[in-house]
């Protein structure tokens, strides 16, 4: 009896799934890498220029037909590119920012890495062109 028990057991512990390891990061700085994040004043440097992976800013504005248009587009993109973040920025309720970053025109999409402003391109773009600036900026982290 104390055979087949053994043998039972044996047999049991080895059809357990294996133990898959997450990859921790800091508590104080939660990954947000393929997601969408609406930033404010407070939240910009955080989220963006000191981001420790590269980061895709979408400077728009709710009365921009444009900017209605490829907002979709890049969230798709991102989505589909876990190694950035796409942060959303209303140049109306962030004149400061906007000033900062000397926008002039809208949508304008800066691609950030390291803090600091990499690439960028100003006007509604096709979806794979979105989808082709999102995945250059991704294979940089």
């Amino acid at each position: 009896m104390n055979v087949l028990r053994t043998a039972a057991t044996k047999s049991t512990r080895q059809c357990k799934p294996p133990i898959t390891l997450a990859r921790s990061f800091h508590v104080a700085q939660p990954r947000l890498t393929g997601k969408t994040i609406e930033a404010t004043k407070e939240t910009f440097d955080s989220l963006v220029t000191k981001a420790d992976h590269p980061v895709i800013v979408d400077f728009y504005a709710d009365w921009c037909g444009p900017c209605k248009m490829l907002g979709p587009l890049l969230t798709k993109s991102v989505a589909g590119n876990p190694k950035v973040t796409l942060v959303k920025i209303n140049v109306d309720d962030n004149q400061e920012i906007a000033s900062k970053f000397k926008i002039a025109a809208l949508p304008t999409v800066s691609a950030f890495n390291n803090g600091e402003v990499v690439d960028s391109f100003v006007g509604m773009r096709s979806g794979p062109m979105v989808e082709q600036f999102v995945k250059k900026h991704a294979d940089l982290a």
